[in-house]
């Protein structure tokens, strides 16, 4: 019929197989988005891990910048600090928040415990200690004792500060996420690079080179992302990706316009993107495990620093924070038959499949002779069980049959079995098959001592002698 009939689409991809596919393509619409911080003033530079979010809070002025926070568990605003002077760039790992702090008329990195509700110093040493990150017990910064900026790092744990990096140029902006650190670095002269350490191994890795600048790196596990102006004359700034410590690099996006600032947490890349016009900045979202793209929020005012943790996503938009939960799309998956399965028309077979994701209260299933050309109905909607009995199996003899599931309300969200199956009729030679199995057997003579000598004759059953 026409519904089963209409070619539909699937969005998934394998996962892992990012490299070199991805050009921002597939699109879904913009998501549910929800009031996170409307306080007066800006709320700027958010940050999130888990249920926590926090950022830099502009309601007591922008001389005296706070850190709020939010928890999603609660659900409750969090007071971190109030202190005077400027609290900036927040990060949250866990419960421990930390960012920089200039109440001593310079950049100190500081942190407090949402458990203990303790605030205290990381780091206060001579010269800027700025834009600090926070892994699990590792928090870094950007560190100017030594008259040029490099990378430090502190461990909560031990309570013991080392270098990561301090080469001779200018290293700064860093991220991680354990065992990875990367960061923006100038040692090859007039254009920035990415650079990575892994500092279980203590290995350190050139990420991208590129003779064009690189810039605002982020990680997740092994996989880092960063705003590329290799393509400025055309494009803009674009997106690139690349999977630590060897793996190639690949192109998260590269639309028109600015593609900046990206975070990435999983297989979730965010970023603030300019292609809709500088005055009208969006956010949009890349799935690199299924290849989705997400407009996260293109409304009418500008939206910009995403941040991303699991499948929630906040954001600045106006002067205002917002948060979206990307929804696991659902997955239907053919389990039998699948592929090379051999079934007899007039018998029975169960239908199997299983659901990832919000899974549909019905499924509709079908069937088709013909290697997908055309599609019967076997029934318009079933519960989603997993589990259908197919009985009677049509009564046809075919090599290039298949079946395909899908929601009943919408059709994109199915499946087909991945290879044609066989449903044949048994050979009209085979006559001394008595059951109906099409197969002589032990059956057969069962059937044959069961009815010996009974006569055929329902009026006379003496007429045979």
């Amino acid at each position: 019929e026409s519904e089963e009939e209409v070619a539909v689409m699937t969005h998934r991809m394998a996962v892992g197989v990012w490299v070199g596919l991805f050009s921002c393509a597939a699109m879904a619409a913009d998501l549910t988005k929800m009031p996170l911080c409307t306080a007066s003033g800006i709320q700027d530079y958010p940050a999130i891990d888990g249920g926590i979010v926090v950022w830099h809070d502009e309601r007591e002025g922008t001389l005296n910048t706070n850190i709020y926070g939010y928890s999603f568990s609660e659900p409750n605003e969090l007071v971190i600090c109030t202190k005077m002077g400027n609290q900036t760039f927040p990060s949250v790992s866990g419960s421990i928040v930390v960012w920089q702090d200039e109440r001593n008329d310079g950049g100190d990195i500081y942190g407090f415990d949402l458990s203990t509700r303790q605030e205290f110093v990381i780091c206060q040493h001579s010269g800027s200690q700025i834009n600090p990150r926070i892994s699990g017990p590792i928090v870094v910064w950007q560190d100017k004792r030594a008259g040029n900026f490099d990378i430090y790092g502190y461990d909560l744990n031990t309570k013991e500060e080392f270098v990561i990096s301090n080469g001779s140029a200018f290293e700064g902006y860093p991220a991680i996420d354990w065992p990875w650190v990367v960061w923006l670095d100038l040692r090859n002269g007039g254009n920035w690079d990415i650079y990575a350490k892994n500092l279980q191994t203590g290995e350190e890795i050139a990420v991208c080179t590129n003779s064009a600048n690189q810039s605002h790196p982020a990680v997740s596990r092994e996989i880092v992302v960063w705003e590329d102006e290799r393509n400025k004359s055309t494009n803009g700034f674009d997106l690139y990706g690349r999977q630590l410590p060897d793996g190639a690099e690949f192109v998260v996006c590269n639309q028109m316009g600015d593609q900046v600032l990206p975070s990435i947490d999983g297989s979730l890349v965010v970023w603030e993107d300019w292609r809709n016009g500088s005055s009208n900045l969006d956010v949009y979202g890349f799935d690199l495990a299924t290849g989705i793209l997400l407009a996260v929020d293109t409304s009418i005012y500008s939206q910009c620093r995403p941040a991303v943790s699991n499948n929630r996503i906040v954001w600045r938009s106006g002067n205002d924070l917002y948060y979206a939960d990307v929804v696991a799309p659902t997955v239907l998956t053919i389990l039998q038959p699948n592929g090379g399965e051999m079934l007899l028309a007039g018998s029975a077979a169960d239908i199997l499949w299983q659901t990832e994701g919000p899974s549909p209260d019905y499924i509709r299933i079908g069937y088709s002779a013909d290697n997908g050309q055309t599609w019967t109905t076997i029934t318009p909607g079933v519960p989603n069980t997993g589990v259908f009995h197919w009985e009677p199996l049509p009564d046809l003899d075919s090599t290039q049959c298949l079946v395909r599931i899908f929601d009943p309300a919408d059709s994109s969200k199915t499946d087909k079995s991945d290879a044609v199956f066989t449903i044949f009729q048994c050979d009209g030679a085979l006559t001394a098959d008595l059951n109906g199995d099409c197969f002589v057997n032990l059956g057969d003579f069962s059937v044959l001592a069961t009815q010996w000598l009974q006569c055929g004759n329902p009026y006379n059953s003496q007429w045979c002698f």
